[in-house]
């Protein structure tokens, strides 16, 4: 009777992640439906073995080959080229001028350039000393919505961005700026700058929510303390939804080489004003070095980044995965039936899967109701 219970037992936690697996195959049943020849199912079988093996080839070097198409996009300041659909915005004038490329129908398929970001608090007292200031009868300080970043690091700004983005000031400025909220960072590396306002350079990988949506993403920001004030003088991301950065980061990569500032806005510039149009020089090699780093790092550690990112994302979604030393697969499942599995292997067939290893992260896991057996 005990083995009956049990038996059952597995059934029922099987039965929480069997929906993807009925979902899946309700949706291939469709298309045999709609081709309605004999070639056709014969392909959807084809395609069905194919998913049941781990395709070995590495995620960068299939994103590498399939880049997005890009279309050139330029007005009276700057040219880019974007992926083909995307909207893009602009804001800002002289070394202000910003701008983000977004997709219409995915909105965390992202890339922007923001420069003098800010300003931030770097101090409380500050903060307190302005509001003195406001309530013994001086002016509105624009700013004073703006959040406290102290100490003025890459990965503060990041944190406090939503909230320096949600700031009247910066929503009459760009309204299509990205509020990033809930930032877990997942990788930080120091970038070294000599410039002396220079307070942090930084190359970013993080996890966040926008819109309630949870993305991730790469971000390579500068940190300037100008007069007690803290500025992202240089704000580069390149965002996507959740688990499919790695796919998208050398397309936008090669739309961040294309940037360039026109040499007629950079006469006007210098004739507005000299520093600015210093900035407006520095910014196309400043975001060609950008995507420079971010491919350098994103080549080097795209494993380790990928791992602790989908152990992060699993963590938030209540799954666990299991793998297969024999068959080279790795397989989703919920955390009761990881438990289950754990202490009752003998009562399966496939009674020698193992724990995740490190270096398998990277693969993209099986429904395990369909392989375990």
């Amino acid at each position: 009777m005990s083995k009956i219970i049990k038996i059952f037992i597995v059934f029922i936690l099987f039965a929480l992640v069997l929906c993807t697996g009925c979902t899946e195959g309700a949706l291939k049943e469709i298309k045999a439906d709609e081709a309605g020849t004999e070639a056709d199912i014969n392909e959807d079988t084809n395609t069905d073995k194919q998913e049941r093996s781990i395709n070995k080839e590495s995620i960068g070097t299939v994103a590498k080959e399939e880049l997005l198409e890009l279309v050139p996009w330029e007005d009276y300041s700057i040219s880019i080229n974007i992926p083909s659909g995307w909207n893009i915005y602009t804001g800002g004038e002289y070394s202000t001028r910003s701008i983000l490329a977004r997709d219409p129908y995915s909105e965390l398929k992202q890339l922007f350039y923001f420069s003098e970001a800010g300003p931030v608090y770097t101090s409380n007292k500050m903060k307190e000393d302005d509001k003195s200031y406001m309530d013994m009868g001086g002016f509105d300080v624009i700013w004073f919505e703006s959040p406290v970043v102290d100490p003025l690091t890459g990965e503060n700004f990041l944190i406090n961005f939503g909230a320096l983005a949600r700031t009247s000031f910066f929503q009459q400025v760009f309204p299509e700026v990205p509020i990033l909220d809930e930032v877990t960072i997942i990788s930080s590396k120091s970038i070294e700058n000599n410039l002396p306002y220079v307070n942090d350079e930084k190359l970013i990988r993080a996890e966040f929510k926008q819109d309630s949506r949870p993305g991730e993403g790469y971000f390579h920001i500068v940190t300037a303390n100008i007069i007690g004030l803290g500025y992202g003088v240089m704000f580069v991301g390149i965002t996507a939804p959740r688990g499919l950065l790695n796919l998208i980061v050398p397309s936008l990569l090669e739309s961040i080489r294309s940037f360039e500032v026109k040499r007629d806005y950079v006469d006007t510039c210098i004739e507005a004003q000299n520093r600015a149009a210093a900035g407006a020089l520095e910014a196309g090699r400043i975001l060609g070095s950008s995507s420079d780093t971010i491919m350098e790092v994103w080549e080097s550690k795209l494993e380790s980044e990928q791992r602790m990112s989908e152990k992060y994302s699993d963590a938030i979604l209540g799954q666990s995965r299991l793998y297969n030393p024999e068959t080279d697969e790795v397989y989703e499942v919920t955390p009761e039936f990881y438990e289950y599995y754990k202490n009752y292997s003998s009562e399966f067939e496939l009674n020698y899967l193992q724990e995740m290893p490190d270096d398998k992260w990277g693969y993209s896991p099986l429904n395990g109701a369909e392989y375990i057996y």
